[in-house]
């Protein structure tokens, strides 16, 4: 009975201790994500981010190993929204707009899409492009980031010239050409904090940049 009753409040716990350390883990990729944006990538260290996550060093280095996995993770987790690993192109979000009926759903619901990921990720960006020419860690990072985009481009691309409603002639590499343009975090920084929209003003310049380029009229 005793090793029973042992065994019932192990598996009980157990629970317990992985919400516990999914939180902490939370805390700390929320706080390399803030202090990468606020600082910079080489002014950023393993010990100030576990002071700012209320953690010791070795929890941190224990649940990441490094600054670069550090970094990783909080790009990752700007980019989807959570410390799900599954990737972006796996998501019902991504779903939703392959299901689209015609090319202005899809456009709308991209433009949505779009929003909540340069919402999270444009500051992290800038801070790993500008860390980039420095540092090797920083450039692969950024490699890896445009790699990403370039292949996101490449799906709505796809996405889109397979679906009704959408403008007549279009040419691919144009189609592309515009999708850059939507899908760099340059064009969301300079639209929020140089042009001061909104984040729902950007993303309804989204849909008015989408229709004039990509439906008919």
């Amino acid at each position: 009975m005793k090793d029973s009753s042992r065994a019932s409040r192990h598996a009980y716990h157990a629970p317990i201790r992985e919400a516990a350390a999914a939180r902490t883990r939370l805390e700390i990729v929320c706080a390399a994500k803030q202090l990468f944006e606020d600082r910079g990538w080489a002014a950023t260290t393993v010990r100030s981010i576990a002071l700012a996550a209320g953690v010791s060093p070795k929890t941190v280095e224990a649940a990441f190993g490094t600054k670069a996995a550090l970094l990783e993770a909080a790009v990752a987790y700007a980019i989807r929204g959570d410390l799900d690993p599954r990737p972006v192109a796996q998501r019902e979000t991504i779903a939703r707009i392959e299901r689209a009926p015609d090319a202005a759903t899809m456009l709308t619901l991209h433009a949505a899409h779009l929003r909540g990921v340069h919402e999270r990720s444009a500051r992290i960006a800038f801070a790993v492009e500008q860390a980039a020419p420095a540092d090797p860690i920083a450039a692969e990072r950024w490699r890896q980031m445009n790699s990403n985009r370039a292949a996101a481009i490449e799906w709505a691309t796809e996405t889109l010239l397979q679906l009704p409603g959408r403008r007549r002639g279009l040419r691919r590499k144009d189609v592309r050409a515009f999708f850059w343009v939507a899908l760099d975090w340059a064009t969301y920084r300079t639209l929020t904090e140089q042009a001061r929209l909104t984040p729902g003003r950007y993303e309804a310049w989204l849909r008015r940049y989408y229709a004039a380029n990509f439906l008919e009229p």
